[in-house]
C-alpha cells in the first residue's frame, strides 16, 4: 500500500461537509469513522479529519500509479476551491507515479496499414497487470517531460492540452523483474501524428508513457464473439490469444488491406474471419449477424464511438446482461 498525507488551511467544520458533497455527487461511498471522513475511490481511499483550525487528508492507494491518480484529482478539486494541499514531502520536479520512461528497440513497418513498434523501459513490468492499455505522450516541441509540482500534481509543460496522448494496447510484453519489454501495432492513417513519429523514430529514442488503464482482459466464457474495426485488431488479437483451448464463438475482424491480415493464435473452436473494408459488409452488420447463444457468452465490439453507443443499445434490446458484453470506442 502507499500512503500520503497533507493539510488544506480550512477548518474541518467547513472542509469535511464539503467533501461529503463532492463524493455524493461523484457517486463515491462515504463512511463515517469517528470523526474522520472516508471517501472510497476508485483505487483507494481518501480520509478527511480535523486537526487544529486546518483539515488533514490521507490519501491510500493499493500502488504509485493510483496514488498519482489520486493526488492528481484531489490537487484539480481543491485548486477549483482556491486550495492547495500542502504534502508532509517536498514533491516538486519528481517523475510522476503513474508515469515511466524508456527507449525504442526497433519500429517496424508491419504492412500497408501497420507498423510495429517495440520499447522498453525499468519498470514496464507494472503494464502486465491491470488494463491492457497505455498512453504514449508526445508533447510540445522541445517541452521536457511533465514533473510533479509542490502540491504532487502532475504538471505538464505548455499545458495538458498541448500533449498528445495516444492510447495503444499491449500486444506482448517480456518481464525481467521490474524491467520489461512491450509490443504494440500502431494503425498508420495520412496526417496521424504517431504514424509520422512511427517513420522517423529509430532505436534509442526516449520515451514516456503512462497507465496502464481502460478494461483488462474480458472474463472468458463459453462462447465468445469478436467484432472490432481497423483500430481494434491489436486488442482483438490479444484477447483470440488469451482464450482457453476450449472456447468457442467467432470473431471478425476488418482491415483496409488484405495484405494487412496477420497469423492469429486461437482456439480450433473459434472461427477467425477477415472482413475487408470496402464492402457492403461493416462492423456493425457483422455484429447484428452473430449467433449469440442464450447463455454462458460473451461479445466484445470496438470502433467509431458513435457506433460503439449504437451497439451497446442493440446488445442490450438483444438480451445481453451486464457482464455479458462491452461496446468500447476507440475513436471518433
Amino acid at each position: 500500500m502507499q500512503r500520503a498525507d497533507a493539510f488544506i488551511d480550512i477548518d474541518s467544520t467547513t472542509a469535511i461537509p464539503a467533501f461529503r458533497d463532492f463524493a455524493q455527487a461523484a457517486e463515491r461511498p462515504v463512511t463515517e469513522d469517528g470523526d474522520a471522513l472516508v471517501i472510497t475511490l476508485h483505487r483507494g481511499s481518501l480520509t478527511i479529519t480535523g486537526e487544529a483550525g486546518k483539515t488533514r487528508l490521507r490519501l491510500d492507494s493499493p500502488d504509485k500509479v493510483a496514488l498519482q491518480l489520486g493526488r492528481d484529482l484531489l490537487a484539480q478539486k481543491l485548486a477549483e476551491q482556491g486550495l492547495t494541499p500542502h504534502w508532509q514531502e517536498d514533491l516538486a520536479g519528481r517523475q510522476p507515479g503513474n508515469q515511466s520512461r524508456g527507449r525504442v528497440v526497433s519500429v517496424t513497418r508491419l504492412s500497408p496499414s501497420y507498423s510495429r513498434v517495440v520499447i522498453e523501459g525499468p519498470d514496464f513490468a507494472r503494464f502486465d497487470e491491470g488494463g491492457l492499455h497505455f498512453r504514449l505522450l508526445f508533447g510540445p516541441e522541445g517541452a521536457g517531460w511533465p514533473e510533479t509540482d509542490a502540491a504532487g500534481a502532475t504538471c505538464w509543460p505548455g499545458g495538458m492540452a498541448a500533449w498528445h496522448r495516444p492510447v495503444y494496447t499491449t500486444r506482448a510484453i517480456e518481464t525481467d523483474g521490474a524491467a520489461a519489454r512491450i509490443t504494440f501495432d500502431v494503425f498508420r492513417h495520412e496526417g496521424g501524428r504517431v504514424t509520422e513519429w512511427c517513420d522517423r523514430a529509430g532505436p534509442g529514442d526516449a520515451i514516456a508513457m503512462t497507465g496502464p488503464g481502460g478494461s483488462a482482459l474480458p472474463q472468458m466464457r463459453g462462447w465468445m464473439g469478436l467484432v472490432g474495426d481497423e483500430t481494434a485488431m491489436p486488442v482483438m488479437i490479444r484477447i483470440l490469444e488469451a482464450m482457453p483451448p476450449e472456447t468457442r464463438g467467432e470473431a471478425v475482424l476488418f482491415v483496409p488491406d488484405r495484405a494487412d491480415i496477420q497469423k492469429v493464435r486461437h482456439p480450433e473452436g473459434v472461427t477467425l474471419r477477415w472482413a475487408l473494408r470496402g464492402t457492403d459488409e461493416t462492423p456493425r452488420t457483422a455484429l447484428e449477424a452473430l449467433a449469440v447463444p442464450a447463455e454462458d457468452r460473451y461479445v466484445f465490439f470496438a470502433g467509431e464511438k458513435s457506433q460503439a453507443l449504437e451497439m451497446r443499445a442493440s446488445l442490450s434490446e438483444r438480451g445481453l446482461k451486464k457482464g455479458e458484453f462491452m461496446s468500447a470506442a476507440y475513436w471518433s
